[in-house]
């Protein structure tokens, strides 16, 4: 090998080197990966149970795509297959099979499949797709949404969960059982906290009302 050939593969080293360090630094693990530059934008892919630490957020899937700035930083990333995605300090949980996050604006938009699982209140959300603003403390969930806490089951095509009230605002046809009755209405708000609920127009109930008597004779039927 000449001395310029030698030259030539110490500089190829070097750079995915580098870039690769510039990733580590975000605590990523794959079981394969690349790093390309594809129209100016520097990428780096990883497949097979890949795993990534970005800001407050521990990520887990099967395929992910890094998107860098020109100053090496992160701009976006895309998530595939199986995700799972840990907020340890607020206890939360979210997933679904494709998602993207925007770092600068902290946003992640989620479809297919998707969850939202509050442990600390006891809540778990499914739905189409999912939008978590997480410098606003909000998320927005679409399409077939169903929600499970305690003793409340919820369903509608559109909910709106505040984390700092600790409210989940359901529109687009909603009901709420509980406790064996059945509510409708315009639009119901669930208090998470406190494990309870507001019904907001057009109310329409059937309420479940079991007698002294009714509950003799299922004793004495068992």
């Amino acid at each position: 090998m000449t001395k310029k050939n030698r030259i030539l593969v110490l500089i190829f080293l070097i750079i995915p080197l580098f870039c690769f360090a510039k990733i580590e630094e975000l605590n990523l693990q794959s079981e394969h990966g690349s790093y390309k530059e594809i129209n100016n934008q520097k990428i780096f892919f990883a497949q097979g149970n890949a795993h990534i630490i970005i800001d407050n957020n521990e990520i887990y899937c099967d395929e992910m795509e890094i998107y860098l700035n020109k100053d090496e930083t992160v701009e976006k990333a895309i998530f595939k297959k199986k995700i799972r995605i840990f907020q340890q300090k607020d206890e939360v949980e979210i997933g679904g099979e494709y998602a993207e996050y925007y770092k600068k604006d902290k946003i992640f938009v989620i479809r297919e499949n998707i969850f939202y699982i509050d442990s600390k209140e006891e809540i778990a959300v499914f739905g189409d797709s999912i939008y978590n603003y997480e410098k606003e403390k909000v998320a927005i969930v679409q399409g077939n949404v169903r929600i499970f806490q305690k003793d409340i089951f919820a369903k509608g095509a559109f909910v709106k969960y505040t984390k700092r009230d600790k409210q989940m605002e359901i529109s687009g046809f909603p009901t709420v059982e509980n406790q064996g009755s059945e509510y409708s209405a315009k639009k119901i708000i669930v208090d998470v906290k406190n494990n309870t609920f507001i019904l907001e127009g057009g109310l329409n109930a059937t309420i479940l009302n079991e007698t002294k008597d009714d509950l003799t004779n299922d004793k004495v039927e068992k």
